[in-house]
């Protein structure tokens, strides 16, 4: 599987606009109308769940036959799809199938706080192609990374902090998966990102910004 760098060089490059929109669109907002849709029409929740986990399978699918080449994140929703579809035909379990968006995004979080003390911490590349794309040098972001060991400690505490983020996103998607009325659990899952992405941007840039970190990070 290709690292976190090379899916975020994925997303900011060229067209990747359209990609993250196409994302969002498969994994999040289809899904909730697939499934509110078949409600409504008086399907039970299991069935429901699983069409809607039919979306970013197929979605996730296309991503690894059009770039022929094994995405970590694409395996990885393949994986935990077919896992919890699985389990929930085995257990006739629904809120097994709610957790799954919890175990994605602790993949996740699993897999930033690995490369925290890698060569190239995820949220380090992130900031480096964003800088790219917006017409600076980030060329001097490698020489910074190279010579200067506060501007590494910056960029692995930003990875750690996302990653830790995104990992309590995911205990809280799994204890309303387990807690909550059913039917309430996937529209709060689709808006949860939300407040989390606010308070991990706020936080990162208030750290960034802070004397001795602003002078390394926007010079």
């Amino acid at each position: 599987m290709n690292g976190p760098v090379n899916s975020t060089d994925q997303v900011v490059a060229p067209g990747g606009r359209r990609e993250l929109v196409v994302t969002v669109l498969s994994d999040v907002v289809a899904p909730i109308v697939v499934y509110y849709g078949l409600r409504a029409l008086g399907v039970a929740p299991t069935p429901a769940l699983l069409a809607g986990a039919v979306v970013p399978a197929v979605r996730a699918l296309w991503s690894l036959v059009r770039h022929r080449r094994l995405e970590w994140f694409a395996l990885l929703v393949l994986v935990l799809v077919a896992a919890t579809v699985a389990t929930s035909l085995v257990t006739g379990s629904e809120r097994f199938l709610l957790a799954r968006d919890g175990a994605i995004t602790a993949a996740l979080g699993l897999v930033m706080l690995a490369t925290a003390a890698s060569a190239r911490p995820a949220m380090y590349a992130i900031g480096r192609v964003v800088l790219a794309r917006s017409g600076h040098d980030a060329v001097a972001w490698d020489g910074r990374w190279s010579g200067s060991a506060r501007f590494r400690r910056i960029w692995r505490a930003v990875t750690v902090l996302w990653g830790a983020g995104l990992l309590v996103d995911a205990v809280l998607r799994v204890l309303w998966a387990y807690t909550l009325p059913i039917d309430v659990v996937p529209a709060l899952h689709a808006v949860q990102w939300l407040p989390l992405l606010v308070v991990l941007q706020v936080v990162t840039q208030l750290y960034l910004r802070r004397p001795g970190n602003r002078e390394l990070i926007f010079a």
